[in-house]
């Protein structure tokens, strides 16, 4: 008895056909989401009134991982967590840093006077810390059900694309 199967190489071609659409449409809607956080934590930043250079908008960037289908969105600033999350109690921050904050939000020219004025801003935030001002993850939360929905859609459009003809 013997058996003749027809159809493997065409098989296996629509096959990979459908993989390929797949993995392009899976990181074209991966892609398009990171954007869309990377936007929505520069425009919560701007909103909530925490710019004050626009330095923090203005780093928060997307990487894409190797696979493609993975990205980063975030910022390499040292001072990014410390809006996102607060300052605990205990936590002094430079007054170098927040003289020329003073100076800019305040609008203290005087070095010596804005200098002064960092320093009690410093120690109140040593003693007290400082609320949280979250831009980075509910930016990623707000784009999560769409996400889903786009990605599914994309996927599914893939494949009815891949297997025509």
């Amino acid at each position: 008895m013997s058996l003749e199967v027809t159809g493997i190489d065409d098989l296996r071609r629509k096959l990979d056909a459908v993989a390929t659409a797949v993995r392009r449409a899976a990181r074209r809607e991966v892609r398009a989401a990171a954007l869309r956080i990377q936007a929505g934590a520069r425009r919560r930043l701007h909103e909530g009134g925490t710019t004050d250079t626009g330095r923090l908008a203005n780093s928060i960037a997307t990487e894409e991982e190797a696979s493609g289908l993975d990205y980063r969105v975030g910022t390499n600033l040292e001072y990014a967590t410390a809006i996102e999350y607060g300052l605990p109690p205990g936590t002094r921050p430079d007054v170098e840093s927040l003289t020329g904050w003073v100076r800019r939000k305040l609008g203290i020219r005087d070095p010596k006077e804005a200098r002064r004025v960092a320093f009690l801003i410093a120690r109140k935030i040593q003693r007290h810390g400082t609320d949280a001002q979250p831009y980075l993850h509910p930016a990623a939360e707000a784009e999560r059900p769409a996400f889903r929905e786009r990605f599914n859609r994309a996927v599914a459009e893939a494949i009815r694309e891949a297997t025509r003809g």
